[in-house]
């Protein structure tokens, strides 16, 4: 059963867990790999779903922890939120860069991507996994709406848009609501 996490996200506002842990209960996939996972309000959101399928579904929850740079958590404070919700049982934690994991990538069912996205961010991962979406896997990234694209960073650091990128990839954004979430899927 879904319940928003209080846990400190970007996507508590407006509730985004909902539309990430319907995502899960609509596609019912086995491996779901996560990128920037930071607390935990995304991992526990998906492993909801995971419990509700009771699936032996599980989400490989990847992150740089203490090592980001920029706003990150701990991994003990991340393990401890997934812990607190009774979802422990479908996480696995790992320590790795996106874009070294791009090099090999795991094979995932579902892959929700959450590491300071950006048109580049987004265009790459499309071009790198392109053979897995073909196949059926889907990603979910964080951002792909016009409001998403104007937060401060991406100006301070002239980022290239998601929106900007959007032809290319063929996104649909599945929740408007700031910061929004985003679907690429593979024609089926």
């Amino acid at each position: 059963m879904y319940r928003n996490p209080e846990i400190e996200s970007s996507y508590y506002k407006n509730n985004i867990g909902k539309t990430l842990y319907d995502i899960v209960i609509k596609h019912n996939p086995k491996i779901i790999v996560e990128f920037g996972c930071l607390y935990g309000y995304s991992t526990v959101a998906m492993a909801m779903a995971l419990k509700q399928l009771n699936n032996n579904g599980k989400i490989h929850c990847y992150d740089l922890w203490e090592e980001y740079p920029y706003k990150h958590s701990t991994l003990q404070t991340t393990k401890n939120n997934v812990i607190k919700y009774n979802v422990e049982n479908y996480v696995e934690f790992f320590k790795q860069d996106y874009y070294e994991w791009l090099k090999q990538p795991t094979n995932f069912d579902l892959m929700h991507l959450d590491i300071s996205n950006d048109g580049n961010t987004i265009l790459n991962t499309f071009n790198s996994l392109s053979t897995n979406i073909n196949n059926g896997s889907i990603i979910v990234f964080e951002g792909g709406s016009a409001d998403r694209d104007m937060v401060p960073w991406m100006q301070k650091y002239k980022a290239r848009p998601i929106c900007s990128v959007k032809d290319e990839v063929n996104y649909v954004v599945l929740d408007e609501q700031f910061p929004s979430i985003s679907l690429i899927q593979g024609i089926s």
